[in-house]
């Protein structure tokens, strides 16, 4: 078997240091995509992208879509495994990198409504998406710190804002054409994240103001409206809570543990890869990894894809929302919420599970 094209890829950003390679391999009856990944140096997990031989033609356009898909992630050629590096979108990135949170359970949650150094918002259901505006232009940032781009709309109104007061930058959730913004990082040409984060909440709730498109996520500030605010969310099946500490600065990344910032999901979700695709089916086989990306996935079921979603293709990441899981078993449940191409797979893990309470049956649930 002759390799008609190979590629080596690279990641390398915090603990993660990474490789990935693909190739065209000629083989009886036509070619063949393969791809192996895994931790730099150790033991990489093999798969294909051609359950049988395809032509030449077909196999480099699988190929390209596979390599488009892992650049786009960060993956370089470099060694440096420097994200983006020597890629198309080395010229998107911003330097900009979101805070991230941590999830904890109910009882920590409880704890968070009580304390008086804590508030709460609504978790909204979006993209992560931060937004900078000032005599250069409006520029959308993604939780990976890419430039992307906004709705014209939201653009203009930050524009706006732009030109009457100074630049700005917000970081928020994006959901459709509005952005549900939660914090603010430049105010009038200057950074502010330096200051409390109840400051930088009230800040930008008397920017934004009567802007269409761009709207403030409220804040719970003390434990009665925090209990309401808990007791709506839940009420109404929508997603989660976030809290936040008063006085918490501006901190870029995920902390290993804890944090100023931590989240609590009332649906229970995982972003799961891509196994299989079953055959004659709109559903595929998800899995998780156990212990770290350099080991073998796990099956955890299967998930039926709905008319208005695309098939995802094996290696993807996809979101699923369930009921429950159980201990070395499936999601109960599954539903799919669509592909998630702003994750690494270093996130599949099996750590993101709710496991089904022992003692409970499932209609008590």
């Amino acid at each position: 078997m002759n390799a008609v094209a190979s590629t080596h890829l690279y990641y390398a950003e915090g603990s993660s240091n990474k490789e990935y390679h693909a190739e065209i391999v000629a083989v009886p009856g036509g070619n063949v995509v393969n791809f192996r990944y895994g931790r730099r140096g150790g033991t990489l997990t093999s798969g294909t992208k051609t359950s049988a031989p395809v032509d030449l033609d077909s196999a480099r356009k699988i190929y390209n879509k596979l390599l488009q898909s892992k650049t786009s992630k960060g993956y370089t050629p470099s060694v440096s495994g420097t994200p983006y590096q020597c890629t198309d979108a080395a010229g998107l990135k911003t330097g900009f990198m979101p805070q991230l949170l941590n999830p904890i359970t109910e009882a920590e949650a409880m704890r968070q409504i009580e304390d008086n150094a804590w508030t709460a918002q609504e978790k909204m259901d979006g993209e992560r998406r931060a937004a900078h505006a000032d005599n250069h232009g409006v520029i959308g940032i993604n939780r990976k710190g890419l430039n992307v781009p906004l709705p014209q709309a939201l653009a203009d109104e930050l524009q706006t804002i732009s030109v009457n007061s100074g630049a700005i930058r917000v970081d928020g959730e994006i959901i459709g054409d509005i952005l549900f913004v939660f914090d603010l990082h430049v105010h009038q040409g200057k950074s502010i994240c330096a200051l409390p984060w109840i400051q930088r909440m009230h800040l930008a709730e008397a920017v934004l103001a009567g802007c269409s498109h761009i709207k403030t996520v409220p804040v719970a500030v003390s434990q009665k409206e925090k209990r309401s605010l808990w007791n709506k969310v839940k009420a109404a099946h929508r997603e989660g809570i976030v809290f936040k500490r008063i006085n918490s600065l501006v901190t870029a990344g995920r902390p290993n543990s804890g944090g100023d910032w931590l989240k609590f999901k009332f649906t229970d979700s995982a972003s799961c890869c891509v196994m299989a695709i079953n055959v004659g089916k709109r559903s595929v086989q998800i899995g998780l990894f156990d212990q770290g990306d350099s080991a073998p996935l796990i099956p955890v079921g299967n998930v039926t894809i709905p008319a208005n979603h695309d098939v995802p293709a094996m290696g993807e990441i996809v979101e699923v929302e369930y009921l429950y899981a159980y201990k070395g078993g499936s999601l109960f449940q599954p539903v799919y919420h669509g592909k998630r191409m702003d994750l690494d797979i270093a996130a599949c893990i099996i750590g993101q599970l709710k496991y089904k309470p022992e003692g409970r049956e499932d209609d008590d649930v």
